[in-house]
């Protein structure tokens, strides 16, 4: 019984395979484009991040509205009208908003870096502690540079949005590719 079910799955990965490569080619000439202008990359950004807060905001007036009672309702509320003011700011002043996400971006990196760095030297006894410190010094060292670049909001979340798309084109394909190669389309071949 189980091979047929390991049968039908094989089938559907088999089925859907030129789906996989057709979105991996697309994705994968996104990121290209994406990477080729990264200010617009930026500003896609931007503008996904203030539609993500716009729909936040709603979600939560509506969960407000419709699940929460009492003191919780009006909590909120107020959550649901500051994901829409967000929204809204990044709507109508991109290169701000650019600055302030670039600087929480660098910002994060910094403490990261600084946690991985500590980790490190606490369990520096321990098989790997050494990559733990090197990648506790490069975000470190990335977070520090974004930061100090005065261009760094108009490029660095526009190559963040272009490598994931990239990134997320090339996995598609490799996984076509694996179907293809290393899954046979039934128990039988």
């Amino acid at each position: 019984m189980k091979t047929v079910g390991n049968d039908l799955i094989r089938s559907q990965l088999h089925q859907n395979r030129k789906w996989y490569i057709g979105l991996g080619v697309l994705l994968t000439i996104f990121g290209i484009v994406l990477l080729a202008s990264l200010p617009f990359a930026t500003l896609s950004a931007i503008f996904i991040f203030g539609i993500l807060m716009m729909i936040g905001g709603i979600l939560h007036l509506l969960a407000a509205f419709k699940i929460f009672e009492g003191g919780f309702r009006w909590l909120w509320a107020l959550f649901g009208v500051l994901y829409l003011i967000a929204g809204y700011y990044a709507f109508s002043t991109p290169v701000k908003t650019a600055i302030v996400l670039t600087n929480v971006l660098a910002i994060i990196l910094i403490v990261a870096g600084v946690i991985r760095i500590f980790n490190a030297i606490l369990f520096r006894g321990l098989p790997g502690w050494g990559w733990t410190l090197f990648s506790g010094l490069l975000t470190l060292v990335a977070g520090v540079m974004i930061l100090k670049s005065p261009d760094a909001p108009f490029w660095v979340l526009g190559l963040f949005l272009a490598m994931d798309i990239l990134f997320q084109g090339i996995n598609y394909l490799s996984f076509a590719s694996y179907i293809k190669h290393e899954i046979p389309k039934s128990s039988a071949d």
